[in-house]
């Protein structure tokens, strides 16, 4: 059976993990363990981060990051009791980790400030793709030019505003 390494984030119920944080990361850890998880780095993301919508009646959630190996086989089993464990897991995200990046993720997981290198990265990442004109250019489209919009060259012509539509 092949052994793959995954990198779940869970976004956990706020309340709960205020209450006694370490039951719930025993709790995960024992949900992994029992489908034949390794569990390799596991720490918090971020304690108490105010969801952008409300998600089974919370407003606020806590995300808990879990570096673990396994048999493939046994991934859809795992999926099944997180889903079922409603009480503590709002959500949650499995990525199976690329062979050639393993090293380097976990270096990174393991480091003391390894979660604000991440964040730091997705920031400067999304600032660079924030850019109209660096959008249009990394998507390999031609700016039309003498509008200014920055949009990709469509055809016909744009109406003015003074315009009306019948």
């Amino acid at each position: 059976m092949p052994v793959h390494q995954y990198e779940t984030l869970f976004l956990l119920d706020a309340t709960k993990v205020a209450a006694d944080a370490d039951a719930v990361k025993q709790q995960l850890h024992h949900m992994l363990e029992k489908h034949g998880a390794t569990i390799q780095v596991s720490r918090e993301w971020n304690y108490n981060q105010k969801l952008a919508y409300p998600i089974s009646k919370q407003k606020k959630g806590a995300f808990h990051i879990v570096y673990y190996t396994m048999e493939s086989t046994h991934q859809a089993a795992l999926e099944r009791d997180i889903k079922l464990a409603e009480g503590i897991v709002l959500r949650q995200m499995t990525l199976n980790v690329d062979p050639k990046w393993q090293e380097a993720i976990l270096g990174i997981a393991r480091e003391e400030h390894g979660k604000e290198f991440a964040v730091r990265g997705m920031q400067e990442e999304a600032a660079v793709t924030t850019d109209p004109s660096a959008i249009g250019m990394e998507m390999g489209v031609g700016m039309e030019e003498g509008h200014g919009h920055g949009g990709p060259r469509r055809g016909g012509r744009r109406p003015e505003p003074s315009e009306k539509h019948e």
